[in-house]
């Protein structure tokens, strides 16, 4: 039945912009076939705007083979970031819709272009390449109010600020590997992984190291004896300390994190956190595996470099370094993440 239903769609090759280079809840490259790109044309006739990712349900024609259609893209706080909002595409609008197919279902795609009626074509994805029209919606970082810029710049010390991704979503610095030093067991382990079981895609949140690897903004907070790492991403808070507890510390999502000053340099140690996938697919780290990070902050303050060393023999054949950074824009701040449960998407519900 899907087969029948694509071949009355439009079919072609995706351009490089489609190729996997988002780090998000869920690869999509797991989830949709991005060697694809298919196009069709309806009525929009509901819209979910909350996380994990905007969702739009869309009445297609009959020429494009009908049926409702699931159409998953961007997370909201990104296309907000970039002056893209919710009524840009409402409930009611007839639109043309592309993005490439979902692998394990019919009727649901990732949508990653719209063409509105008065002709302009919307791009939910940064650095795409345009389809239709010429008169694109412009996405661009927004500004901010100059008194939040200003009160920013009076209550920054050091690395106690708000820290973002540069560009957004699509031009965030690449934080994962395309290859590690797997140990045999750590071979066969990633051999074993099954995309649907194994693969969150509603709103459980990440645990550490996973989420550093986020694309949302983050805040430093000096709370003396500690430092607490608040996260936009399921609006997560994660403590360093510093001072030392002889305490034994339970396995947790976030693990235990102990750091220090080198100059203005903090260098955090943690352990004890609770296996979970690492990054790539598959990967699995022990429960006795121990990561160091460091966070350089740049001389003028601006820019925040990020490195992370991972040490797990169960898993790796040696230390694994991974680095990324994130930039000062003064006025940013941590918007709630408010996720929500989606029962009737197809994610959601995929391994029901």
């Amino acid at each position: 039945m899907a087969s029948k239903l694509y071949s009355l769609l439009f079919t072609t090759i995706l351009s490089l912009f489609l190729i996997q280079n988002v780090s998000a809840h869920h690869s999509r490259s797991a989830f949709y076939d991005t060697t694809q790109l298919i196009q069709l044309e309806g009525e929009i006739t509901r819209v979910l705007w909350r996380h994990p990712h905007v969702r739009y349900w869309m009445q297609a024609d009959q020429a494009s083979g009908g049926g409702l259609w699931e159409l998953e893209t961007t997370p909201p706080s990104i296309l907000e970031r970039e002056g893209i909002n919710k009524e840009l595409v409402a409930v009611g609008t007839r639109v043309r819709v592309a993005g490439p197919p979902a692998r394990f279902t019919a009727n649901a795609m990732e949508v990653s272009h719209v063409l509105l009626p008065d002709g302009r074509e919307v791009h939910l994805y940064a650095n795409l390449e345009t389809l239709w029209s010429e008169q694109t919606v412009e996405r661009s970082l927004q500004a901010f109010n100059p008194a939040a810029v200003v009160a920013a710049q009076a209550s920054a010390k050091g690395i106690f600020r708000v820290w973002s991704r540069e560009g957004g979503v699509n031009n965030q610095p690449r934080f994962w590997l395309n290859e590690y030093p797997l140990t045999d067991s750590a071979v066969t382990a990633a051999a074993a992984w099954d995309v649907l079981v194994d693969t969150d895609t509603g709103c459980n949140a990440k645990g550490f190291p996973n989420i550093m690897s986020n694309i949302w903004p983050f805040e430093f907070v000096d709370e003396g004896e500690q430092i607490t790492l608040k996260i936009e991403e399921f609006d997560q808070e994660r403590i360093v300390y510093l001072v030392n507890s002889s305490a034994q510390h339970a396995p947790s999502p976030m693990g235990y994190s102990l750091g220090h000053w080198e100059g203005s340099d903090l260098v955090v140690t943690t352990r004890d956190f609770s296996p979970a996938y690492f990054g790539a697919a598959g990967i699995k780290l022990g429960s006795s595996a121990e990561i160091v990070e460091r966070f350089i902050l740049s001389a003028d303050a601006n820019r925040l470099d990020y490195q992370m060393t991972v040490t797990d023999p169960a898993t790796f054949t040696g230390p694994v370094t991974q680095s990324s950074y994130w930039i000062w824009r003064p006025g940013e701040t941590l918007k709630p993440y408010d996720c929500v449960e989606v029962p009737e998407s197809w994610t959601t519900s995929k391994n029901k």
